[in-house]
């Protein structure tokens, strides 16, 4: 992994993504679909090591000038803390990408569903009380669930039936439920995001359920701004957990902001990829597969919503960053913890 000697912040990838949309892609608005940052060789011009990618609905051999893109992009950023403007050298990559669809399928059947693999809980108690332990398990003033995406409650008939959701249980005791109730607390708006949803179910069917299986054990950290930073330009590898899936994957690019079919423009996404090698002929992130968690270095970095097309291997995901402080600001609470990401065997859709 590569080392560098500064980072440039979400705010400024931002402002770049906007200068090169406006600037750049006008050059050929019907090819260019969108902006990211993917990491590169760190030069004495290029000392934060991001490349700016152009993702192009055709990869052309032949470019007349006017459209062209330069493989070095010249632009002037603004530091917002010395108020001066410095000129930035970027190189550019080129790729061509297939159709980015939502993968989580719309409502419309009884077998349409999503993935969910994040147990959280929260309270809106102040201060906040100790945590729930082995001792009093059961504490009233938290509250527990688990994060899926927005976009699988679009499209439902009635305003009751998209309020509600059944959970696949990891475990099954005996001749009991396949699957356990919960009820919508909070989702994102579809399109626009962010396109996250929390239900909440009891602590002991989750219990019981085989979700958590340690009541005491400490929360788990989420990927913050600064470690986003980092991988924007050194890159990093993880952990795609999914619906009783779990696969190895490499950061690809990130987007200050990119526009989804159906979804609307959505902040912060980034792209990873699962290598062929690994894939075996499957769709790592194919239909119904939203709503896992793309986690690296012991951290939950996001939440899956999308895929490109055909073979569903590069799969795209909205971060924490944005979607676990949003939840936490309509839930009005005083703590939100990511408890658990259930593990790879255990089958989580939620249907």
């Amino acid at each position: 992994m590569k080392k560098t000697t500064a980072t440039l912040s979400l705010d400024a990838l931002r402002r770049l993504q906007q200068t090169f949309l406006q600037r750049v892609a006008t050059r050929d608005r019907e090819n260019i679909r969108s902006v990211g940052f993917t990491p590169a060789q760190l030069t004495a011009n290029n000392r934060y090591g991001v490349a700016a990618q152009f993702d192009v609905a055709r990869k052309l051999k032949r470019v007349p000038q006017p459209r062209r893109i330069e493989p070095i992009e010249t632009v002037r950023l603004l530091d917002r803390r010395t108020r001066h403007y410095q000129e930035l050298e970027l190189p550019t990559q080129v790729r061509q990408i297939r159709e980015v669809i939502p993968t989580g399928v719309a409502i419309a059947t009884e077998d349409d569903r999503a993935t969910t693999s994040l147990v959280v809980r929260w309270t809106t108690v102040r201060p906040t009380p100790p945590k729930p332990d082995t001792e009093q398990p059961d504490d009233p003033r938290w509250r527990w669930g688990l994060l899926t995406v927005s976009h699988l409650f679009v499209g439902r008939g009635s305003t009751e039936s998209r309020h509600r959701a059944r959970v696949r249980r990891v475990a099954v005791c005996g001749a009991g439920p396949l699957t356990i109730r919960s009820r919508v607390v909070v989702r994102g708006r579809i399109p626009g995001g962010p396109d996250v949803a929390l239900v909440e179910t009891g602590w002991d069917r989750l219990w019981l359920s085989g979700f958590v299986r340690e009541i005491g054990s400490p929360p788990l950290q989420v990927a913050a701004a600064s470690d986003l930073r980092r991988w924007v330009s050194a890159g990093t590898r993880g952990q795609f957990v999914g619906d009783g899936v779990s696969f190895p994957w490499s950061w690809q690019t990130y987007y200050p902001t990119l526009s989804i079919r159906g979804l609307g423009r959505l902040e912060q996404v980034v792209a990873c990829k699962v290598s062929a090698d690994r894939n075996e002929g499957k769709q790592p992130f194919g239909p119904g597969s939203s709503g896992g968690a793309i986690t690296a270095e012991g951290l939950v970095i996001g939440i899956q919503v999308a895929a490109m097309q055909p073979r569903f291997d590069v799969g795209y995901a909205q971060t924490m960053e944005v979607s676990f402080a949003w939840v936490e600001k309509k839930l009005r609470a005083s703590a939100l913890e990511v408890v658990a990401v259930v593990g790879s065997t255990d089958r989580t859709s939620i249907t």
